[in-house]
């Protein structure tokens, strides 16, 4: 089984992941390039998933893999993703409140979709060297049609899909990333039931995150928050910042 990337054009701007077959090429970062400015807090559905059989629906195993210093936390980049349970009555696409839902009421993933991330939600300032774009808003949504499992499910997996597996790489699209064509990453397009877990990630994911956020000095598996510059410090270069990007005119440059 196998999921590929797919982008629908217009006022919202959609990464699904899908078991169908497809290639795309390099480790791949959204078009236009884009961050979060501030590290974001993702409010994980509090409901859990109904198939999932564990103690709380996969809630508590979604937000430890999220958070995991085995995955975006630990590539070295500092702290790019918190997460906290709570309640998605109010989930809104675009209201700059970062949520990953465990339904889909947006009814954008149906079919082969197992879960969507709404990324076309930025902002952009500057111009030339200057320009930033910025992610203001990226949620999720899952497609209950599929039976799902986590690693901590009593009676194990036969024929479900890890939730894990499938949401760490929707938050790696959250953060900026496409789909890579190297297996074994956990951004490459390829999904197979109770086969897409540990979620953990893989050096070309590594070398994704911290193209986009900069690294912390602390190289991969480093974890922890970045000790570099924050957005709006003074600096003169690139690797003085947790962003990785030092812009300005010369004698006034900051942290973006």
């Amino acid at each position: 089984m196998h999921h590929l990337a797919k982008i629908r054009r217009g006022t919202v701007l959609l990464v699904l992941v899908l078991l169908t077959a497809g290639a795309v090429s390099g480790y791949v970062l959204l078009n236009p390039r884009r961050t979060w400015e501030q590290t974001p807090t993702y409010i994980i559905d509090d409901r859990g998933q109904a198939s999932i059989s564990d103690n709380d629906g996969g809630l508590g195993a979604t937000i430890a893999a999220i958070t995991s210093n085995d995955a975006w936390n630990g590539a070295g980049a500092g702290t790019v993703i918190e997460a906290t349970a709570g309640s998605v009555a109010g989930f809104t696409l675009g209201d700059n409140v970062p949520m990953l839902n465990f339904e889909d009421p947006t009814g954008a993933c149906d079919g082969s979709c197992l879960a969507a991330t709404f990324t076309g939600f930025y902002v952009t300032s500057g111009r030339g060297r200057n320009r930033t774009t910025y992610i203001v808003d990226a949620d999720i949504v899952t497609n209950t049609a599929y039976d799902w499992t986590s690693e901590s499910e009593p009676d194990g997996c036969s024929g479900e899909i890890f939730i894990a597996g499938v949401q760490v790489p929707e938050i790696g699209h959250a953060l900026g990333l496409g789909h890579t064509s190297v297996a074994g990453a956990t951004m490459y397009p390829s999904v197979a039931a109770c086969d897409n877990g540990p979620a953990t990630i893989a050096a070309d994911d590594i070398a994704g995150i911290v193209d986009l956020y900069g690294s912390s000095g602390g190289g991969g598996g480093g974890g922890g928050s970045c000790t570099l510059g924050q957005p709006g410090d003074s600096c003169t270069s690139n690797s003085q910042c947790c962003s990785g990007k030092c812009r300005g005119p010369n004698g006034n440059k900051t942290c973006r």
